[in-house]
């Protein structure tokens, strides 16, 4: 028989003890597999709240047609008859105008603060017939300050004079 050492062979010492080092790894272990998981969980929250509206795009283009003055503009003079106070025009196109302008000025290019919004000024918009509307503006322009009349129409939307 061979002599044995107190305490046994040193490969099989340890088995079966505990130790206090290796219940620490586990810990450690089991908290970082828990932390990893909550993190995960909170990216996929704050991912998961993201919301991006449903949108459409695109481009094309369309034909852009302008109306006509298909017949004689007509103004009205205050009593005195210093001051042009209105004007009636009629307008062809091929829709009714939702909003016009006119400017009434000494210049062929009016400033912008000459144009006077028609349905602003009290004037109005009629249709004569599918492709012809009557066009009414108020205003009071000085006899002297008014040689040439600009109009701007549009069928959809306002007019924006800059």
């Amino acid at each position: 028989m061979s002599a044995i050492k107190e305490g046994g062979n040193d490969v099989f010492k340890n088995i079966g003890r505990r130790r206090f080092a290796s219940r620490k790894r586990k810990a450690a272990a089991l908290l970082a597999f828990v932390l990893a998981g909550v993190i995960a969980a909170g990216a996929y929250a704050f991912t998961a709240s993201n919301e991006i509206k449903e949108q459409a795009a695109g481009a094309g283009t369309v034909e852009v047609t302008g109306y006509k003055n298909t017949k004689d503009v007509s103004y009205t003079w205050n009593g005195a008859g210093t001051e042009m106070e209105a004007v009636n025009f009629v307008l062809e196109g091929k829709e009714k105008p939702s909003d016009v302008k006119v400017a009434l000025s000494k210049a062929e290019e009016p400033v912008e603060s000459e144009w006077v919004d028609c349905a602003e000024s009290g004037g109005e918009i009629k249709e004569l017939t599918a492709t012809t509307f009557e066009v009414s503006c108020h205003f009071k322009v000085p006899n002297a300050e008014g040689d040439h009349l600009s109009v701007a129409a549009v069928s959809e939307g306002k007019v924006i004079i800059q």
